[in-house]
This record gives structure tokens, C-alpha cells and sequence, in this order.
């Protein structure tokens, strides 16, 4: 496909700003489709302001201000000649290549490629407590826990959840409203923390919850929240003002309506080139994605979808030959704590150390400076 025919190929349209998408804007803005592409290219979030996850725990803990971890969209779009909506997706119809939008209008498509994130599952009928996901709001519910700290009197926190992000926000809260009496505790169904990584990192964990005087409670399988209470299926307990759930992700519900081919759980199933099994003009990224190598619902495969992603659009529209992701079988987890200090999990290896924290701090600030730079 010649320039000419680029001009006339239609429009793109991206669902969400998720870390991928921040690298497809980079990239098809710097070729300039953003302008030449006929319709040009639209990214659709419900935010304008997009966070990055690896830096949530920091947030949390008081060390971040909202902005120093958050993208800024529209600046973002702007920078690279692309049109951006601040609205959500309700529905797509693939076979019109049709997308509805909750503002009411619609976004019609030749490509379109979906970073709209995911959800917490919660227990059946369990509507009581704070979901850290959706990130890009969880700065507000965060002010429901400032409200009940502000109060002055003694307060219980559980997060529910022990992989590393739920480890994470349990040692953030405790850094965050440190110097009151608010006890944090970290629950969930494994007997160990952060039962995805190496045994040492699972050790060094439990240590550090423990100096940290973080109550850690094993093998509690939740299955409902009553009268201000979480209820394990074993008939066990646990007394809390709030909760902050970190379980594992859902889908969104809608897509369950949208026709494109799902995985059992609800999510986008796609081949090697990020495509959809179903529809070869629709492309899907982060958590939404059904792999066809599964891995866990994490940031730092969404980060290195994007170049793969971005590459695969633009040759989509030039009739290239696609290229396919290679998602590692072993990748690093930073593991920020109370003090200061964080774990490096790698290959069965576990060191912790406040070197640590500064590598994750020099990472996460490549990351973001590459979206704030136009």
C-alpha cells in the first residue's frame, strides 16, 4: 500500500489507555497517521488521565502526587495528531465495525484495537469494600480511606489479596497512615504471600509483614462480607472497618455481548500477533487479552505489548507482514515495602534492599518521561 492509498484506508480507533496504547499513540503519531490516515486515528478512555500501575504502591504510600504517575492524554494525543474522547465504551459491533459509545455517539472503523483494562472478581453478591481496579480511579476511592483515618479513632484495614499487588497496598496503607492507630492486615486464600513467586521472595514477604506489624491471615478463602465482616469458607471471621480488594481480574461484562471470540473467563482471545481469533481487524492488549501463552494479569506484559502492538497496526495498514509477541517466562517482580526499601524477584532469586527501590524509581521514571516528552 502506497502513501496514497494509506490516506484512504479509514480510521483507527483504540479502546482504553492502558500502557500499550501509550505506545501506539508514540508510534503512529511519529509516522503521522494521526494526520495522514483517512479518518485518522482516535483513542477513546474514560480518563483523561491515565496511571501507570507500577507506581500506584508509591501513591498509595504518599510518595507520588497524582500527576508524577499519570499520563496526560489529551497531551499525549495532541503532541502526536491524534483525536482523543473522553468517554467509555458501552458495545462494539464487529461485523458493522461499529463502536458505541456511553456519551451516546458512535466511532465507526476499519482497525480497532481494545486496552480497556479489567476488573476485580469479586465473591457472588459482595459489593461491600474498595477494588483497587480500575487504577485510574482508585485515587478516589482512596479518599473513603482518608475520610475514616481522619476521623481519629482506631480503625482495622484488610486488603484482600496476597500476590504482590495486594503485598504491595498492604505496605503502602501502613506507610500512608503511619503515626495512627490503624491496623493493617492482608488476607486471601493461599498459604503463602505472594504464592506466583519464588519461595524466597514468599519468606522475605512474610518477614517483612511481620516486622511491619501486619497481621497476615493464610489460607482465607473469602466467600462473602457481612455486617462488617469478611467470612471465609472454613467459617472464619475477620473484623474490619474496610476492605481493599486486589483479587484476581475479570473482563468487562460487555464484551460478553460484542461477538468477539472469548476466552472462558471473558477476555479477548488472540493469536500471536495480538489479533483477535475472531475478527483479523480488531487487536487487543493488556489485561483484556487472552494470550494464546497465558500470563498473569500484570503491567509489565501490557508495556511490552505496545511496541509489538503499535508495529502490528501500522503494518496492518500497509499490508506488512505481521510480527508476534513473545511473552518472557520469567520476569521481574519489584516488590515495594514500608520503609523504603523493596524485593527484586527474578529466576528463583530474591534480594531486597532500598538499591532496589531506586532501580524501580529510575525504571518507572524511563517509563513515563517517554509519554511526556512530544
Amino acid at each position: 500500500m502506497d502513501e496514497r492509498d494509506l490516506r484512504q484506508a479509514g480510521p483507527i480507533v483504540l479502546l482504553g489507555g492502558g500502557h500499550a496504547h501509550l505506545e501506539v499513540v508514540r508510534h503512529l503519531g511519529q509516522l503521522g497517521l494521526g494526520r495522514d490516515l483517512a479518518g485518522g486515528v482516535t483513542l477513546v478512555s474514560p480518563s483523561r488521565h491515565a496511571p501507570y500501575s507500577g507506581m500506584l504502591p508509591g501513591h498509595i504510600a504518599g510518595a507520588y502526587g497524582f500527576a508524577e504517575f499519570h499520563v496526560d492524554l489529551l497531551a499525549l494525543c495532541r503532541g502526536h495528531g491524534i483525536r482523543f474522547l473522553e468517554t467509555a465504551a458501552t458495545g462494539i459491533d464487529p461485523e458493522r465495525r461499529r463502536v458505541f459509545l456511553q456519551d451516546g455517539s458512535r466511532l465507526d472503523y476499519r482497525l480497532l484495537s481494545i486496552d480497556i483494562g479489567s476488573t476485580p472478581v469479586l465473591p457472588p453478591a459482595v459489593t461491600a469494600g474498595i477494588p483497587v481496579k480500575p487504577i485510574a480511579s482508585f485515587a478516589e476511592r482512596l479518599l473513603r480511606l482518608d475520610a475514616l483515618a481522619d476521623q481519629g479513632r482506631p480503625l482495622a484495614l484488610t486488603v484482600i489479596g496476597q500476590g504482590v499487588a495486594g503485598v504491595e497496598v498492604a505496605f503502602a496503607l501502613k506507610r500512608r497512615y503511619r503515626g495512627r492507630p490503624i491496623e493493617i492486615a492482608l488476607a486471601g486464600r493461599a498459604p503463602r504471600p505472594v504464592p506466583e513467586r519464588s519461595l524466597r521472595a514468599g519468606r522475605l514477604v512474610e518477614r517483612e509483614l511481620a516486622k511491619a506489624g501486619i497481621a497476615h491471615h493464610r489460607d482465607f478463602d473469602v466467600v462473602a462480607v457481612e455486617d462488617g465482616e469478611v467470612l471465609a469458607k472454613d467459617g472464619r471471621r475477620l473484623k474490619a472497618d474496610e476492605f481493599v480488594w486486589t483479587t484476581s481480574s475479570g473482563a468487562p461484562a460487555w464484551l460478553r455481548e460484542t461477538g468477539l471470540l472469548l476466552d472462558p473467563d471473558g477476555f479477548i482471545r488472540v493469536d500471536e500477533k495480538l489479533r483477535s481469533l475472531s475478527h483479523s481487524n480488531v487487536f487487543a492488549a493488556g489485561d483484556v487479552a487472552a494470550l494464546v501463552e497465558p500470563r498473569p494479569k500484570a503491567g509489565v506484559f501490557a508495556v511490552r505489548e505496545g511496541p509489538v502492538l503499535a508495529d502490528n497496526i501500522h503494518r496492518s495498514m500497509t499490508r506488512g507482514r505481521l510480527k508476534a509477541f513473545r511473552p518472557q517466562r520469567a520476569w521481574l517482580a519489584l516488590i515495594s515495602l514500608s520503609d523504603g526499601r523493596a524485593i527484586a524477584d527474578k529466576w528463583q532469586l530474591a534480594l531486597l534492599g532500598r538499591w532496589v527501590t531506586r532501580w524501580k524509581e529510575r525504571i518507572d521514571s524511563r517509563f513515563l518521561q517517554r509519554y511526556r516528552t512530544m
